[in-house]
């Protein structure tokens, strides 16, 4: 087996040597760790991998990369997130998927509340305010007993409303399957859309990014917010439209957003959320954790080695298996 990590940069497998000793020890192990400068280069770093390991969402496995890379049988990603995958392509091609549910759920809620923490004390504001010689006091809220309205319900969805409950928040919750026994076993009250919208007091978003959920806050749902409201995504930046959320920073209902994921990152230094103190910006690091940096790298390792052995797991186009590229 041909095996290649295409995009370890900034480094993740470069800093868990055991966990490539794991891939080399299954086959010939090519690692990457500058960012292609090209298409022709990616399409050459992967031109004769039967196993592609990603780490970085900027790798895009779209429908022309695939039908260039006749040898591939396996995409393994680092992370939950299949948007950087074009899966019916894939399945098309004979490509099987695998993602790594799980491996940095706590990690990235605990993000999701140290951002929602933020953004109610205005933390980075009154930092940078002190550091400049002003004495300055933001009025701030107090967490315990407003409201937390949840989009989406994922295992990171699910323990964010867990430890919303445990700051005396109320948990309300809309979800694309709006499964009540899901909802009901980490405590959250299932709503509609727009209730959950114009209810929260802090709106996380924790949905997968798809053809379904593109945009899904966009100008109107924005505008339903409660003024005041805070805003907090460590799921996708194109669950937002990002001029409409731009409107809502400068104009309200939104105070206050505190953000994870961009639509183009690293951003630029020129984008406005940069020039905006109602906005706090992390450079998408919730799944950087000593635990979860771990989980996440060790996990694509397993799914890796469970194919090899013909027993392939986490599987989210098992459609692919029945293409005759997989017949071994």
């Amino acid at each position: 087996m041909k095996i290649v990590i295409p995009d370890d940069y900034p480094p993740a497998y470069a800093d868990y040597p055991d966990e490539v000793a794991r891939l080399q020890a299954a086959g010939d192990v090519a690692l990457y760790d500058t960012r292609a400068a090209d298409r022709d280069e990616l399409v050459a770093r992967l031109a004769d991998a039967d196993v592609a390991v990603t780490v970085r969402a900027y790798t895009v496995f779209d429908a022309d990369l695939l039908a260039r890379l006749p040898k591939l049988k396996l995409i393994a990603i680092v992370g939950t997130g299949t948007d950087q995958v074009d899966l019916p392509a894939a399945t098309e091609h004979g490509v099987l998927a695998c993602n790594a549910p799980g491996a940095t759920t706590q990690s990235v809620a605990e993000l999701t509340i140290a951002l929602m923490f933020a953004a109610a004390r205005r933390l980075p504001l009154t930092d940078r305010m002190v550091r400049g010689g002003t004495w300055y006091h933001e009025q701030g809220w107090e967490l315990r007993g407003k409201t937390l309205g949840l989009v989406g319900l994922g295992l990171i969805g699910q323990q964010v409303a867990r430890m919303g409950q445990a700051l005396g928040m109320k948990v309300i919750a809309w979800s694309l399957t709006h499964d009540a026994e899901r909802a009901a076993a980490c405590g959250a009250e299932l709503v509609s859309f727009d209730e959950v919208l114009s209810t929260a007091h802090v709106l996380s978003l924790h949905l997968r990014a798809t053809d379904r959920t593109a945009n899904i806050i966009g100008a109107r749902e924005l505008s339903l917010l409660r003024p005041g409201a805070l805003l907090v995504n460590t799921a996708r930046a194109a669950l937002i439209d990002e001029q409409a959320l731009l409107d809502a920073l400068d104009h309200g209902p939104l105070a206050v957003a505190g953000l994870d994921v961009y639509w183009q990152e690293p951003l630029p230094p020129n984008h406005p959320l940069l020039t905006r103190d109602n906005a706090i910006l992390a450079p998408h690091i919730a799944w950087v954790t000593d635990v979860g940096s771990a989980n996440q790298v060790r996990l694509p390792v397993d799914n890796v080695l469970a194919y090899i052995a013909g027993q392939p797991q986490h599987a989210v186009n098992p459609d692919a298996l029945q293409h005759p590229r997989q017949q071994r």
